[in-house]
């Protein structure tokens, strides 16, 4: 149980508000099949998670005969035609309602790009929650550390009183930078062994911050 409060919630977007790895492995699996490689499951894909995600796909592709700007545009372009298969994780927008009633300031920071993580924050009507969307300038998901450190120092947030949550060993390692508290999600974009060995709070679902004082 968490029982800190916090000021100031800094979300990751990607499995971590949005439910979105189901969509993100057949992105991945559709462009192996093209590549005529093997497919991966969705325990493969979360165990082979990493930042930068080069890393990622360097263990299921050929990247000598792979262009990464090619696999960004296509998981994009996958990604875009089956965005209404998207949907909210549960209980994710009553712990929103709950910090914006107790007067937290909550920013998205995400290496997904800044336009398209606003087009899904607008469908499911959430901009009222958040202050800023700081998202990546493009595709290659780079730079969510710098821009977090940028924001942070512009906006002179007291790190005491600030939270990340995530769903990914990134998440952790830019609260780590910032010097700020985490909490990681499981049932996201990485495998729970690897959330766990960060050392922070691990949670399954948004319940047990719904009936704790955090925020």
């Amino acid at each position: 149980m968490i029982t800190k409060k916090y000021k100031y919630i800094v979300w990751d977007w990607n499995g971590t508000i949005i439910d979105d790895v189901g969509i993100a492995l057949d992105a991945v699996n559709d462009m192996l099949r093209e590549k005529k490689r093997p497919e991966i499951t969705l325990e493969e894909y979360r165990q082979a998670m990493d930042t930068p995600i080069l890393r990622f796909y360097e263990r299921f592709f050929d990247m000598e005969e792979t262009d990464f700007d090619w696999i960004a545009e296509r998981f994009q372009g996958y990604y875009e035609e089956h965005k209404q298969e998207l949907s909210l994780h549960a209980g994710v927008e009553e712990i929103l309602r709950r910090f914006e009633r107790e007067g937290c300031h909550q920013i998205i920071l995400s290496s997904s790009a800044t336009r398209i993580i606003e087009q899904h924050v607008k469908r499911f009507g959430l901009a009222k929650y958040f202050e800023a969307v700081l998202g990546a300038d493009d595709l290659l998901a780079a730079g969510k550390i710098e821009r977090a450190v940028d924001y942070f120092t512009q906006q002179k947030i007291p790190k005491e009183e600030t939270v990340m949550i995530g769903d990914c060993v990134h998440d952790y390692e830019v609260s780590h930078t910032l010097g700020i508290d985490c909490v990681l999600m499981s049932g996201g974009h990485q495998d729970l062994a690897s959330l766990k060995a960060c050392g922070c709070p691990v949670l399954s679902g948004y319940q047990p911050m719904i009936r704790s004082p955090f925020g």
